[in-house]
């Protein structure tokens, strides 16, 4: 449980930081577009799969202790979750890499091989699990969906509420960063070259 408690406040902290990063230089990434306002997306969704993420332990543990949702359905309830994040934060992710690298192919330091490498690792170690988890996940919320045609009424309940939590603790993730990213918006100067139209960045 501490450990638990361990993984959910640091995913706390980094997708806070990855919104508000995001925040600063969203209205820049407007103006200049391109490569740079992908990765601000990438950033953003990043967040939200964090802030889902914690959401979606909450969530479950106060719906199967109130007994809203049985603890059968704890399973399937992750797995839609699962499911519906993990595309994202894959696809994200691998665009972030990418960018890691190419900073360190700027600029070789330390600190950047360190991130690089780092990116590299968990990229390589998510899409492994996701590979192998993906397929179970997949068979586990259709068995769970199943009970909405079954004719069971109680089956029929716990499956709408399944769709239901998965969707609030979805959203709530999303708006959680949206919130952030509005709080910290244009929180930085926007550059020079952006002010004078310039849209030819080196960063380009």
């Amino acid at each position: 449980m501490a450990m638990l408690i361990g993984i959910m406040i640091l995913n706390l902290v980094i997708s806070f930081l990855n919104a508000r990063n995001v925040g600063q230089i969203w209205a820049e990434s407007k103006a200049v577009g391109g490569w740079v306002r992908l990765l601000a997306w990438c950033g953003a969704i990043q967040s939200a799969v964090g802030f889902t993420f914690v959401y979606a332990v909450v969530v479950s543990y106060i719906a199967v202790s109130t007994g809203y949702l049985p603890a059968s359905m704890l399973g399937v309830l992750s797995s839609l979750i699962y499911l519906m994040i993990i595309v994202p934060a894959i696809g994200s992710g691998i665009i972030i890499t990418i960018q890691s690298w190419i900073n360190f192919a700027r600029e070789k330091s330390l600190m950047n091989i360190g991130v690089a490498g780092w990116n590299t690792f968990a990229q390589a170690y998510n899409t492994y699990n996701a590979i192998q988890s993906f397929g179970p996940a997949l068979d586990t919320v259709q068995e769970g969906l199943g009970g909405l045609f079954d004719g069971d009424g109680d089956s029929d309940n716990s499956t709408m509420r399944v769709i239901l939590l998965a969707a609030i603790i979805l959203l709530a993730g999303v708006m959680t960063t949206t919130v952030i990213i509005r709080r910290y918006e244009a929180s930085l100067p926007v550059s020079e070259a952006v002010r004078n139209g310039n849209r030819d960045l080196d960063y380009r």
